[in-house]
This record gives structure tokens, C-alpha cells and sequence, in this order.
């Protein structure tokens, strides 16, 4: 059996794990001189069976051998597996074939803990198939070990193994009560039964053959009685998300209805090795406390946008922007800043995104079930102050990977609309998206109508929940200003809402006409894209990049209509641009369908900056320029955000 010897961050006492040799027979022992397998538990806190709650781990337990712990090892040169058994455990345990009559032999090798006499190997997929017992059995502040797995892999009999399960650690308010618990996942998960481990690297996921697996796991009280009330005890199951949170349901001794039923409506991610800690789990508060979610920033990448397509329960590192080691500290509350539908009509409060809180690491939000599209901000305060903000663009079945267009002669893909849009078609005002003030990276409601008609094309706002837009003049201000005002629109004689320009906000900076352009920490682009750029410098030449949309006004690479302009691109197909007009320097939406600014990241110098322009000209024909020079930094236009790459 092996044991687990806990840190100082968990308790300092040694719990004993009971005998871990599997329930199948075991084979016959070999005669001669058998092989050795030198097995231990890989060092590092990822190989290591982690302890905490649903967003961070703040204890550990490091796994040890135990006398009679026996593994399969698999050969790739030999059918089926070996059977080996320690005598003594410890932290690097001995392990000797009992197997008959066979020796391993060869160049690669895969472990599986517990020994089962049913797994088998796929070494061309670098895997294991086993099982997660469904019926498992508790026992007082340990695992039950038929159900702890590991594996391992090797290319010689120096083997180390890593932790698989995930699951509860848990006490119970009255534990006397119940003979057995069971826990299940609220969408269906498989959760045990037959799994396929991959051994390809310590975090891969664990998959559930389909009609192999099951979607529960029963927890048997100890030696057939009941629970003890303030005892760990410890369930276990396949890593992997409950989409919709999970059930537990408590049973008393001869029931055959639970007692108590105890419902996470959470999302909630177990990852391999980690076991979430749940005090007084038959106390139907508890669970339903939980906030987890899934990961707007899953492959370590964040920003100052994130895209929601689906509904569920969220969360993104509480970080500024794409400066992901600049963790916010010291905040005291997170809200909604505002909410809108892109509409007319201002949505109620919580219709688009709703139950916002934090934990010090992460902002969590839950949607709607039904999702409604819209965009939000969301805002971290210290105290009364807004430390930082987050753009939220919720867009049901938007997959702005899939749907990128790539425009004819580029080679980076772009957004099929701009950044906040709901749609991508011409015929609906929902194509106008937010707009931006260069250099700001948050965002400002865009325009109701596709056209106004009336001289100036003055439109109407586009609906929140925080009112009409607010504005403030720029005297003074400061990017730690705007930074703590996301909400303001800064006002300027000028056009200029920044006094004094600084022209690398958003990644554009030259050295010696070397010019140079990385994603910056105020960029206003989800993860994995950025404002596009316009230009290169070449010597003291200005030199048309092959980034943005430089050369596409040839001939028939566009096509001009009444509301605005179609690109082509690379797929022969037509990339949609409106003239959804602009918020000039005194805070009015004006040229509606006669006029759009596309912002690009490079800076023109002086408080200006290079962007895709359209506008009418005296007879009403839509012109366009694909560079154009010296647009005013003060004014609110819209971005179309490039593959950041």
C-alpha cells in the first residue's frame, strides 16, 4: 500500500493508504532470476497530489510507496503486461516481475498504478486503457487506493509516476447519517468506468471511451457503517469540466432516496492530481457557493477583451491586459460597469452578463442560460477607485478563429467584423461594433442606425445601463487617468485626448527608424489578436505594410455600396466594412453611413495616427483610403482586429 506524508500547508500527520494490490488474481511468480523496476514519484508540484479550492491549491502531498504496492508495466516488445511488486515502498520503491515465465525486455516502457489485469497499452498513442472504479470505498483521512491511479513512462526500468485522479476532499456536518454518497455531473460527464490515460505529457486529458464509461461514482462509508462528522475523507474521479457544475446526494443507511441533495450549478474544472477541499460537503450551501469557470485565458494568454459564444460560467485572470505577471493587488470589489444589447433599447442590469465577484486571482461572471449577445465592462475597484477594466464581447456561435478573413495579398487573418459587432451582415446596424479612442483600450457604444440621411448623419447611441455617454474634457488628463475612467470619453479643442502624445500605446515603437510592433497592455483585442498595423519604416521612407490594407484599392479589389465597402479576400470572398461614422472631439456619433475610421497602431506623430478611412465625397461617392495620414487620436473610431502573430 503507499501512504501520503502531507506539508506544513496541510496536516502533520501521516495517513496510511490501505493495500493498493488490485482485486484481480494475481499471476503465478516467476522462477529464475527476475527484472527490477525502480519506481518512484516524480518531483514537482505537477506529479504532486494537490490540496485546495476550486481556483487555487495552497496544500500538497507528496506520494510514497508502500509495502505491497504492485503495477503493471507494459513492454513494447511483449503482449500484455508484467506484474511487479515492491516489498518495502518508499519514496523510490523496488519493484520485482512476479509475472510468469516472461521478462521485459526492449527500449520503451509504460507503467499503470494499481495493478490491473484487464489494462492494456497503445504505445503508438502513447497510452493507457484502465478503468476508475465507480464503486469506491471511503476510508477515515485516506484515498482508497483501488482508485488512485498513476502511470508512468520510461525508455529503461527507472521509472516515474504521475498522479491521474482528480475529485473531492471533504468533511460532513453530520457524516453519522449516511452509508453512502454519490456524486454526479449536472450535463451528463462520464466520470468513471473504462478510461484512456495519455501519457504524452503529466496534464493531458483523460479521456471516456463512449459506453464505457459512467456518469456516476458511489462512495461507500467505512467498513459498511456510516461516516464519521469532521473526517477527510476523499472521492475520486476522471479529470476533465462539469459544464454545468455537478451533484452530490447523501444517503442514510437502508434508504433508497437521498436525505440531503447538494447542487454545484458552477462550472468547474478538475485537473489531474488536484483534489478540491470541501468542508461540511452535506450542507447544501456549501456547493452552491462554489464559482469556478472556464477559462477565458485557458492557454495563458489574456487581454483587455474576451469573446463569450456559449452560455455558461466564466473567468479570466485578474491581470492588466496582456501582462500576465502584472497580477492586480488590493482589490475589494469587481461590478459592471455597463451593459448593452447594441441596441436602441438599454438591457436590465445582469441580461448580459450577471454575478460578477473575484477571488484575488480571478474575475468570475456567469451568463444568462439563454445567452443574449451584447457587451459589457467590467471593473475592479480599490476602495472607490477602478484599478483596471475588462471588456466582455458576447456573441452567440461567434468563432472569430473560423471565421477570419484573410484580405487579398495578406497573409494575417483578420476579424470578419469589427471588434463589439454582433453580426457580420451588411444589412443591420448590429455590424457597427464599439468604438475607440487610439491609444485607449476600452471601449465606447458605437451607432444604432446603418445610415442617417440629414446633413452630418448625426446618430443615436447605441442603449446601456449606465445612460448617456460620459464625457470629460482633456485637460490634465493622464493614461493613469483614462485607465481609471473607462467610461469616460475625453472631450478636446484640439482632437487630442492625451496633452502630451505618447505614440506606443498601443506596440508601435521606433528606434534609429527601426520600427517595431508587439501587442501592448493596452491594446482593446481579445487574446491572440491585435489592432492591425499599418506601416513599416524603411530608412525615412513610410513604406506600406503587407499587415493591414495596402494596395487592395486596385481595381476589383473592393466593391462600393450605399452603406459601406466590401474587401475581397483570398477566398474570393467579400469582407464587409460600414461607414458606421465616428464620435468626434465633443462626444457626438456623427456621419452615420457616410463616413468610418478603421485604426491601425502606428502613429503618425503628433497626437495622429494612420487608419483605413471612408468617406463620401461632394456627389456622394464613397471614396476610400487604405493609409490614411493623420487621423486625430481624440476621436472615437472602430478597429478591426488583426491574428496577433
Amino acid at each position: 500500500m503507499r501512504y501520503l506524508r502531507f506539508s506544513l500547508l496541510f496536516i502533520l500527520t501521516a495517513a496510511v493508504l490501505h493495500s493498493c494490490v488490485s482485486r484481480d488474481v494475481e499471476p503465478e511468480l516467476v522462477s529464475g532470476e527476475p527484472a527490477v523496476l525502480h519506481a518512484s514519484y516524480a518531483g514537482g508540484r505537477a506529479t504532486k497530489t494537490e490540496f485546495g479550492d476550486f481556483t487555487t491549491s495552497n496544500s500538497y502531498a507528496q506520494i510514497y510507496w508502500s509495502a505491497d504496492d504492485a503495477v503493471n508495466l507494459f513492454s513494447q516488445d511483449s503482449e500484455g503486461s508484467f506484474f511487479f511488486q515492491t516489498e518495502q515502498g518508499g519514496s523510490t520503491a523496488t519493484f520485482i516481475n512476479k509475472s510468469a515465465d516472461a521478462q521485459p525486455t526492449g527500449s520503451s516502457f509504460l507503467g499503470l498504478y494499481p495493478y490491473n489485469q484487464g489494462a492494456t497499452a497503445d504505445f503508438g498513442n502513447s497510452s493507457i486503457l484502465t478503468y476508475i472504479p465507480s464503486d469506491q470505498t471511503a476510508y477515515d483521512n485516506k484515498f482508497d487506493p483501488s482508485a488512485l491511479l498513476a502511470v508512468g513512462k520510461s525508455s529503461t526500468l527507472e521509472m516515474a509516476f504521475y498522479n491521474v485522479c482528480s475529485g473531492l476532499c471533504f468533511t460532513l456536518k453530520d457524516g453519522g447519517k449516511y452509508s453512502w454518497i454519490s456524486l454526479s455531473g449536472n450535463d451528463g460527464e462520464r466520470i468513471a468506468g473504462q478510461m484512456t490515460i495519455s501519457l504524452s505529457d503529466p496534464s493531458a486529458p483523460v479521456a471516456s471511451p463512449a459506453g464505457q464509461a459512467v456518469g456516476q461514482v458511489i462512495i461507500n462509508a467505512p467498513e459498511g457503517g456510516t461516516f464519521a462528522s469532521g473526517t477527510e475523507y476523499y472521492i475520486m474521479f476522471r479529470p476533465g469540466e462539469f459544464q454545468k457544475g455537478f451533484t452530490m446526494k447523501f444517503y442514510e443507511p437502508g434508504a433508497n432516496n437521498p436525505s440531503v441533495t447538494c447542487v454545484c450549478n458552477s462550472f468547474v474544472e478538475f485537473k489531474r492530481g488536484v483534489f478540491a477541499r470541501v468542508s461540511n460537503v452535506d450542507d447544501p450551501s456549501k456547493l452552491a457557493a462554489i464559482r469556478d469557470g472556464s477559462n477565458l485565458a485557458a492557454d495563458g494568454e489574456t487581454a483587455n477583451c474576451y469573446i463569450v459564444s456559449e452560455p455558461g460560467s466564466y473567468k479570466f485572470p485578474m491581470v492588466m491586459g496582456n501582462d500576465s505577471d502584472n497580477t492586480l493587488s488590493g482589490i475589494t470589489r469587481v461590478a459592471t460597469l455597463w451593459e448593452t444589447t447594441n441596441t436602441s433599447t438599454a438591457p436590465s442590469v445582469g441580461d448580459v452578463i450577471a454575478d460578477v465577484t473575484f477571488n484575488g486571482h480571478f474575475v468570475y461572471f456567469n451568463t444568462p442560460s439563454t445567452l443574449k449577445n451584447g457587451n459589457a465592462v467590467i471593473a475592479a475597484y480599490r476602495g472607490n477607485d477602478i484599478v483596471w477594466s475588462w471588456h466582455i464581447w458576447v456573441c452567440s456561435g461567434y468563432d472569430a478563429e473560423g471565421s477570419a478573413q484573410t484580405l487579398y495579398g495578406k497573409t494575417l487573418p483578420m476579424m470578419d467584423r469589427n471588434l463589439g459587432a454582433l453580426s457580420n451582415s451588411p444589412a443591420t446596424g448590429l455590424t457597427n461594433g464599439m468604438f475607440y479612442q487610439w491609444g485607449r483600450k476600452d471601449p465606447f457604444p458605437g451607432a444604432v442606425e446603418i445610415s442617417v440621411a440629414a446633413d452630418g448623419g448625426a446618430g443615436t447611441y447605441i442603449a446601456t445601463t449606465a445612460g448617456a455617454l460620459k464625457t470629460h474634457s482633456s485637460v490634465g488628463v493622464t493614461v493613469d487617468y483614462v485607465v481609471a475612467h473607462p467610461d469616460e470619453f475625453i472631450t478636446s479643442s484640439d482632437g487630442y485626448w492625451l496633452p502630451v502624445a505618447i505614440n506606443s500605446l498601443w506596440g508601435i515603437t521606433v528606434s534609429n527608424a527601426v520600427e517595431t510592433a508587439v501587442k501592448s497592455v493596452y491594446d482593446p483585442c481579445p487574446p491572440g489578436w491585435k489592432v492591425p498595423r499599418a506601416r513599416v519604416m524603411d530608412g525615412t521612407q513610410h513604406v506600406v505594410s503587407q499587415e493591414a490594407w495596402a494596395g487592395l484599392d486596385q481595381t476589383g479589389l473592393y466593391r462600393r455600396v450605399s452603406t459601406g465597402l466590401y474587401l475581397t479576400t483570398t477566398a474570393n470572398t467579400q469582407a464587409w466594412y460600414p461607414t458606421n461614422g465616428y464620435i468626434d472631439r465633443n462626444g457626438r456619433v456623427i456621419m452615420v453611413g457616410q463616413y468610418a475610421c478603421y485604426w491601425s497602431c502606428s502613429f503618425y506623430g503628433g497626437g495622429m495616427s494612420f487608419a483605413l478611412e471612408l468617406s463620401r465625397d461632394m456627389s456622394g461617392t464613397l471614396l476610400w483610403n487604405p493609409i490614411k495620414y493623420g487621423k486625430l487620436n481624440g476621436e472615437g473610431h472602430s478597429v478591426r482586429c488583426i491574428k496577433d502573430n
